[in-house]
């Protein structure tokens, strides 16, 4: 049995690595994750392992329990290799730091990199459950076009569809299904 973070992973308090009294020895990586590519799942790693540095030392990394990055977080993050862009300016609160990956945790980390870009691929396929049905949302949205000589579309709830008529700036007339 997989042992995951808890609570959910958008929470990042320390009480996410402790389950059932015990310390949670195990890191997940989402398929979605995965899809996005070798940086990215390093990232993540990374990313987590700048909690964990705190969660050790004792130092809350986060704020708004456990919403926000504070600058604990964003030293520990450095020290492992993710990097606060220069050019962007800190949230005067000092919350809501999520540094990328920098150049030098990039190059350092180069062959890793290499050898998730080519075990990705093989992983991925066997990560959805056979048979497992798949919750397909239907969308509740219309395409409308207007009545311009090349035809722009919107996509509207069909309540607000409902509610009258939107009109094309553009051309005059009424956006309208195809």
């Amino acid at each position: 049995m997989a042992v995951v973070p808890t609570p959910p992973p958008s929470k990042h308090l320390a009480e996410r690595w402790h389950r059932d009294g015990d310390v949670v020895t195990g890191l997940v990586i989402s398929a979605d994750t995965m899809r996005e590519g070798a940086d990215d799942v390093l990232e993540v790693v990374l990313h987590e392992a700048a909690h964990i540095l705190n969660w050790i030392r004792g130092k809350p990394d986060t704020s708004r329990r456990g919403t926000y990055h504070n600058r604990e977080y964003l030293a520990a993050a450095e020290e492992v290799g993710l990097e606060w862009p220069a050019d962007l300016v800190a949230n005067p609160n000092g919350r809501g730091y999520e540094p990328p990956i920098g150049d030098a945790a990039r190059t350092r980390y180069a062959d890793h990199i290499d050898a998730l870009s080519t075990a990705i691929p093989h992983v991925l396929p066997h990560l959805t459950i056979p048979g497992a049905s798949k919750k397909v949302r239907t969308p509740n949205r219309l395409i409308l076009e207007c009545g311009c000589s090349t035809p722009r579309k919107i996509q509207v709830a069909r309540t607000t569809s409902e509610l009258g008529t939107i009109t094309c700036g553009l051309c005059g007339k009424d956006f309208a299904t195809p």
